[in-house]
């Protein structure tokens, strides 16, 4: 429906593209002339030298971690990225998990940002072998059940994967280097997830529908470039 200037749309589940702004934006294209060009970060970027371990490849066949560190946190955010929080009346959190949810609502790839400082030993995405706490960075405690996905620092349990992250590795308003992680995981297996665990994530719900398998290094170029604006 369209009201005025609001656009009023349903999605059906097989419609994962379009949970973003760009993702309208494209389907909407083909009735109406739009400008679909975003800026990104063009240069080349050095090989990240981190230890990560895949051991379920069949769940997460693509994922790509980027490293940031910036000299001082911004006082203020751009219009663009200000008016996202003023017009969708959403509260703040810190400077790069404001970014992460902007880049999630823009171009529909949820992307995670540990504080480097506290993963910089490595990570793991596994398997649940067992009945395992775990605190979300909502400071919930949650019991995992054997053989959920999730991802480890050294054995503690960081990041339910593709649903959300940790309190323990999770970002605050004095981090100044952070781990972005991009990521495709299996739809399949993510269903349902946030639904038994009680957890309202956005992440999951795009997860669970589909993101694009090919996104995952533009957001990390887009992720840059917004960082570069401020």
């Amino acid at each position: 429906e369209i009201n005025n200037n609001i656009l009023d749309i349903e999605f059906t589940p097989n419609k994962g593209d379009c949970l973003s702004v760009y993702g309208l934006a494209r389907d909407l294209n083909s009735i109406h002339d739009a400008n679909l060009h975003i800026d990104i970060y063009e240069d080349s970027i050095d090989e990240l030298d981190f230890n990560f371990i895949n051991e379920e490849n069949n769940f997460c066949p693509k994922i790509q971690f980027l490293k940031i560190e910036i000299e001082d946190i911004p006082n203020k955010y751009q219009p663009y990225l200000e008016s996202y929080f003023k017009y969708l009346n959403i509260s703040k959190n810190n400077f790069f998990t404001d970014v992460s949810n902007y880049l999630a609502y823009e171009l529909g790839q949820p992307t995670h940002c540990y504080d480097y400082k506290k993963v910089k030993d490595g990570i793991k995405l596994t398997s649940t072998s067992e009945n395992t706490l775990f605190k979300t960075l909502l400071d919930i405690d949650i019991k995992l059940e054997p053989g959920e996905k999730v991802f480890k620092k050294n054995e503690e349990i960081i990041n339910l994967a593709g649903v959300m992250g940790g309190q323990s590795t999770k970002c605050d308003a004095s981090s100044k280097i952070v781990l972005v992680e991009s990521a495709f995981f299996n739809p399949d297996i993510i269903i349902g997830k946030s639904t038994k665990y009680n957890l309202v994530s956005d992440a999951a719900y795009k997860f669970e529908r589909y993101v694009d398998i090919n996104l995952q290094e533009f957001a990390l170029r887009r992720f840059i470039n917004i960082i570069k604006d401020h």
